[in-house]
């Protein structure tokens, strides 16, 4: 019974600690018709006609792109050597209108329109439920469509199939984002509450303090900010690791079954999550090595393989009744794979990389020695807590298979790890459990340290959240930088980009007022010394082209920084995690000698 009223208190405590982390900034980079101005002439964002052009422009460029984006590699292109856009102009030319568009609809993650992308091209009243997407996950993407039905229903989200609709106010848009983000939201607490169940089968503190900690890590905070699917599909992984504790006591057939199918709705909300599948398969090597109880012996092989077999059908069944299309559309799912496979390979040495760099500041530094510590004390308890064990294992496999990612030195990467973040979570709430289990004076010094890292990691959630919430209100770099620009770089003079403005990667200064110069940051070296112009600026979302540049910025001197906001003095955001709130660079070329 103390058990029961401890698990009510904590996840009222949890509850309340998972919305206030996931909603404070949860409005950060959403369209709007405000946010069009500050970049369009006045007036142009709502002119009829224009709104008009900007919807023709976008069916004609996805009728040349096709269905499927990522298979085709003109959605990957931009430009290339040096792109010139006078100033003066009243209507935006045709290098800036995917530009117009995109502040109008899109929001300050390049990545969340692709789900929405992929649902406007469904018709579930013609039962047309093609996705055209499969890495991001049937699943998730069939999941926020029915929380744009569910919004649709009572009125919060208007939903239209026509992308004129849209452009006529943003505030529609935003919507469709809000509503993908809250479930997002939602899955980051409810991954928190079933942490704090599998406490029941490794100690209900360390399940409180498992839950805690996921929702405090920097890794966690920025994905319950997004319109993806990496809190949804950590929802699946905890649930996979839940039923097969349930395979370790029983071994029964339908408990295979239940964490096989769970496995393969984890792979169908997100393609990476495929290690799940292998964390029933540890269950069952666990039985086979008499490792499931503290007493026990090798389970006979027969029942176990079965059982294993019925696992597997169970995954593959669950991950074909949600993603039908990787066999309808078998030849478009393995050209995507293709593409995807340029980004991944096999790189043992990744695992160590991500260690040292992505993890360790995805979840902060004490974190992941109190990972890494609990797992080894997991693997240390061996039979004595197989459900301990499996955790370990569960982590270890998540932690491997991170071999298959590429750029694991960016603390983005992390996303790929969501859900054996939270299992670590689990892991180091058990190992501080056992420090304050401690006797006297070493007891008392757990508890201690416990506290300190806590409030510490509770001190790095909520600057991240609070970056969020900044980049959603007037200390928004985009806002300062853009405001900087418009009073100090001169009407006419030639300002220098490296990229075609989107909501995520430039400041939002008027762009009429200037002559734009786009700078291919691969060609550096082809662009002679004549055609850098006079201003250049630079912003660094989850990614730097700073190091691109090399010799060539030596050419300018800093006129203006907008880091990211610090809502906590000590705490700075890592530039790699997020794109929120970027920092922004201003720089004058120097003056020749």
């Amino acid at each position: 019974m103390a058990n029961v009223q401890i698990e009510r208190r904590a996840a009222a405590a949890l509850l309340a600690l998972g919305l206030g982390l996931g909603l404070w900034g949860i409005r950060w980079g959403l369209p709007s018709r405000e946010r069009a101005a500050r970049v369009l002439p006045p007036g142009l964002a709502s002119d009829s006609a224009f709104q008009r052009e900007l919807a023709d422009n976008w069916s004609k460029l996805h009728e040349d792109l096709g269905a499927n984006l990522m298979v085709n590699p003109k959605s990957f292109g931009t430009f290339a050597g040096v792109v010139d856009v006078p100033a003066g102009w009243t209507v935006p030319p045709k290098e800036l209108l995917n530009s117009a568009r995109s502040f109008l609809v899109r929001s300050g993650h390049e990545d969340e329109q692709s789900i929405l992308l992929a649902l406007s091209r469904m018709r579930p009243h013609r039962l047309q439920l093609r996705p055209h997407l499969f890495t991001y996950g049937a699943l998730h993407i069939y999941s926020v469509g029915a929380a744009l039905a569910a919004g649709a229903a009572v009125g919060l989200v208007p939903l239209k199939g026509s992308i004129l609709f849209y452009l006529e106010d943003p505030a529609r848009m935003a919507s469709l984002y809000m509503a993908g983000r809250l479930l997002t939201v939602a899955a980051y607490v409810l991954g928190a509450l079933l942490l704090l169940r599998l406490g029941r089968k490794v100690g209900t503190e360390a399940g409180v303090l498992g839950a805690a900690i996921y929702l405090m890590t920097p890794a966690a905070v920025v994905q319950a900010h997004v319109l993806k699917n990496h809190t949804f599909w950590t929802v699946f992984a905890l649930w996979t690791l839940w039923r097969s504790m349930l395979v370790l006591e029983t071994g029964r057939r339908r408990d295979y079954a239940a964490a096989g199918a769970a496995a393969g709705l984890a792979t169908a909300s997100f393609l990476g999550a495929w290690p799940a599948c292998l964390v029933v398969a540890a269950a069952g090597a666990l039985r086979l090595l008499g490792l499931h109880a503290p007493q026990g012996r090798p389970c006979r092989p027969a029942p176990e393989l079965v059982g294993l077999a019925v696992a597997g059908a169970w995954a593959a069944g669950a991950f074909l009744v949600v993603s039908p299309y990787w066999v309808l559309d078998y030849p478009e799912a393995m050209a995507e794979m293709k593409v995807l496979s340029g980004f991944g390979g096999l790189h043992p040495s990744h695992v160590g990389v991500f260690l040292a760099n992505a993890l360790r500041r995805g979840v902060t530094e004490p974190v992941l020695i109190l990972m890494l510590g609990g797992a080894a004390f997991a693997l240390a308890r061996g039979r004595r807590e197989p459900a301990l064990l499996l955790c370990a294992l569960a982590f270890l496999i998540g932690l491997f298979a991170m071999a298959t990612v590429g750029g694991v030195v960016s603390t983005r990467q992390v996303r790929y790890f969501t859900g054996w973040v939270a299992v670590g979570g689990l892991l180091a709430g058990r190992l501080l459990a056992e420090f304050r289990a401690m006797k006297g004076a070493a007891g008392r010094f757990g508890t201690a340290a416990a506290a300190v890292i806590l409030l510490g990691l509770l001190a790095q959630g909520l600057a991240y959240a609070g970056n969020f919430a900044a980049g959603a209100g007037e200390r928004s770099t985009h806002l300062q930088a853009g405001a900087w620009i418009d009073a100090n770089v001169p009407a006419g003079e030639t300002l220098g980009l490296l990229r075609y403005p989107q909501p995520s990667n430039s400041p939002y200064f008027r762009w009429n007022r200037l002559a734009l110069r786009f700078l291919d940051p691969k060609a550096v070296a082809a662009i002679p010394e004549k055609a850098w112009p006079k201003w250049l600026a630079l912003t660094i979302p989850d990614y730097d082209d700073r190091p691109l540049l090399g010799d060539a910025l030596s050419r300018y001197e800093l006129a203006a920084s907008f880091p990211r906001a610090c809502f906590i003095p000590w705490i700075e955001i890592d530039p790699t995690s997020t794109t929120a709130n970027p920092q922004i660079e201003i720089y004058r070329k120097r003056a020749m000698r």
